[in-house]
Formats: structure tokens, C-alpha cells, sequence
């Protein structure tokens, strides 16, 4: 009777989860910070990974998670504006001359074409761009502040910098540019890179962002091409997998049209519609191939999603905060209701 009680009254066994953060720049990294507080509430505090995977912004917001800081702790941390090393200001992007350094590549990039134009080579824009290729920047920003940033922040707050030295597993997808193909830093050959730099390298949007060198490769953004790296979570084993995507296509209703808000407002929406599709393709497609993983993805609703701001902007960033937090806990109440089932463990009652 003793062994049928323990065995009744034993809790379901936890499927081994995973967590899948995709990128959005400041603006998607405080929503996604904002989301997992929500979470976390929900669960009472249970929402502990086996498997962390972050992109891109959501790199930055997994090393914390994988180093056993809770979401809540960072919420606090972010929205209260508080004295703490991973409050995240602009001082963690941009350096204090970034903006001198990016006015001199814009100059630069300017006298490139100009040079052709002078020379009175005749074509469009795009060609006199080509022409000049060897004399255009590799970017207007770097990320020497990020690297920097989370380095001491791991230090000053005594968490791991090394993967092999966390207590659950981490990676961070990048892309190498030279050879157009996904690295995946805390995987195999690149598990001794420090997470810091590993983090600088997801983060590089091209254009934006000079390529991140780490022994001889330069690598960009690991949302290109690609959008939630789910299918590294359920490579691992993971039954379910939780992927959050902080941007979606703004759907404003009556709000001044996207061609009046100018040329940034236009590539945000354009970034966002681009990333969407990645996503919901590749949802589709490791679906059918990881058949037993159950895959839950968190995201704003299309019909409302603000376009808050430049997604690598800092005005907006306790806004998209708050806005994670509050749509996410709406979301659970209603949608998500089939997550938290999923993620409380049951316990049957007692045979008698």
C-alpha cells in the first residue's frame, strides 16, 4: 500500500525544457526581459531551463538566465533604474566617441562615391557603390562596449564567462560571413570562447555593426537567415520549447503611414515582416521534424504591437520593459493557458 501511495501521489516527471530568445536589438531584449518576468510569476518562480539559446539581443539576456539570474531580478534592475552592473544603458552599446567614429565613416562612405562621381564615371548609385567597394566601411558602430560590458558585468556580479563553467547549457548562435554559415559558440569547437565575446558576435548587425573578429573569423547577427534557433533547443533533447520573438510587423491602425515616418521606420518594418516569415517557416519545418518536441511561441499580438522605437534605441526601452510584462501575463491568461498545464507538474490523487 505504502509503494502504491508513493507512486499515486509522485508528481508527473518535468520534460526537459528549453528556452529560445530571438533577437530585436535594446528594444526586443527588454521585451523579452519583460516576458520571462511574467513567466516567472506565473510559475511561481519554477521557470528554470535546462536549455538556454539566445540570438542576437537574446544572447544577452540567456547568458544571464543560464548563470541562475532570474528575470524578475533584471526587470527590477532595469525598470527602477538602479546602481547594479547589468543595468543595461547606452554606455553598455555605444562608447562615449561612437557617435565621432560613426560620423567619420559616414564621411568616409560619402567620399568614396563622391570620388567616383568626380572622376565623371557615369552609372547609377549602385554602381559607382560597387565601384567603390574596397573604400566603403565595414560599419559605422562596433561592438568593443558590448564585449566589455557583459565581461565586467559576469566579473563584478561573480558569474561564469567560460560555457563549460555554467550549470546548464548555453549557446549562441552567430554567422560566419566569410564562409555563409551558422556557428553555434558553446557547441564542440567554440565552447572556449568567452560568452562575452560569443555575445558580441550574435549581436554584429551587419551594416549597422562592424563584422566581430574571434581568431580569425568575422561574424555577423545570428538572425541571418535565421530567427529562434529552436531547432538547436529540440537538437538537444528538449520536449518543450519555449521560443520568445520580441518583434512583429506593425499593424497601426490609423497611425501616421510608415512612408511618412522615413527611411528608418521603413527598413524596422521591413526587418520585422522578414524575420516573421523566417520564423514561422522554421517553426513549421522543425515541427515536423522533432515531432515529440512541443514547441509554444511568445510573441506580441499583430494587432496591437507598438512600433516603440528604433530597436536599437534607448528611449523606449522601459516602455518595451513594461510592454513584455503586461502582454505576456495577458497572453497567459488566455492562450498561454496551455503552456502553464504543461509546465506545472500534476499530481494524481491517492487510490484507495
Amino acid at each position: 500500500m505504502l509503494q502504491r501511495a508513493i507512486t499515486y501521489w509522485r508528481a508527473r516527471r518535468r520534460p526537459r525544457l528549453a528556452l529560445a530568445l530571438a533577437g530585436g536589438g535594446v528594444i526586443g531584449g527588454m521585451y523579452e526581459v519583460g516576458a520571462l518576468t511574467a513567466l516567472e510569476e506565473r510559475l511561481a518562480g519554477a521557470s528554470e531551463f535546462d536549455v538556454y539559446v539566445g540570438c542576437s539581443a537574446g544572447s544577452v539576456v540567456a547568458s544571464l538566465l543560464a548563470n541562475g539570474v532570474p528575470a524578475s531580478e533584471v526587470y527590477k534592475i532595469l525598470d527602477q533604474d538602479l546602481v547594479d552592473p547589468l543595468n543595461f544603458r547606452r554606455g553598455a552599446v555605444y562608447s562615449s566617441d561612437a557617435f565621432r567614429h560613426a560620423a567619420g565613416r559616414l564621411g568616409r562612405l560619402v567620399w568614396a562615391v563622391g570620388k567616383n562621381a568626380l572622376a565623371g564615371i557615369r552609372g547609377s548609385v549602385p554602381d559607382m557603390l560597387a565601384r567603390a567597394e574596397k573604400d566603403l566601411p565595414a560599419g559605422f558602430f562596433d561592438l568593443t562596449a558590448l564585449e566589455r560590458f557583459m565581461r565586467e558585468a559576469f566579473a563584478k556580479r561573480g558569474m561564469a564567462n567560460d560555457f563549460t563553467a555554467l550549470p546548464r547549457v548555453l549557446m549562441i548562435p552567430a554567422v560566419d560571413i566569410e564562409h555563409a554559415r551558422r556557428v553555434v559558440f558553446g557547441q564542440d569547437g567554440l565552447r572556449h570562447v568567452p560568452i562575452s565575446q560569443a555575445i558580441a558576435a550574435s549581436c554584429s548587425i551587419p551594416g549597422f555593426f562592424e563584422p566581430y573578429a574571434i581568431d580569425g573569423h568575422d561574424y555577423v547577427d545570428g538572425g541571418v537567415g535565421f530567427c529562434g534557433h529552436a531547432d538547436l533547443a529540440a537538437e538537444t533533447g528538449a520536449r518543450v520549447v519555449i521560443v520568445i520573438n520580441p518583434l512583429v510587423p506593425n499593424q497601426e491602425a490609423g497611425a501616421v503611414p510608415l512612408r511618412r515616418r522615413g527611411l528608418y521606420s521603413i527598413l524596422e518594418q521591413a526587418g520585422r515582416i522578414y524575420s516573421q516569415n523566417l520564423l514561422q517557416l522554421g517553426l513549421a519545418a522543425i515541427r515536423v521534424k522533432y515531432a515529440r518536441t512541443e514547441f509554444f511561441l511568445i510573441q506580441p499580438p499583430r494587432a496591437d504591437a507598438p512600433m516603440l522605437g528604433p530597436s536599437m534605441g534607448f528611449e523606449a526601452s522601459r516602455m518595451a520593459l513594461r510592454y513584455g510584462y503586461e502582454s505576456t501575463r495577458a497572453w497567459l491568461d488566455g492562450q498561454g493557458e496551455a503552456l502553464l498545464r504543461r509546465l506545472t507538474p500534476s499530481v494524481r490523487p491517492l487510490a484507495v
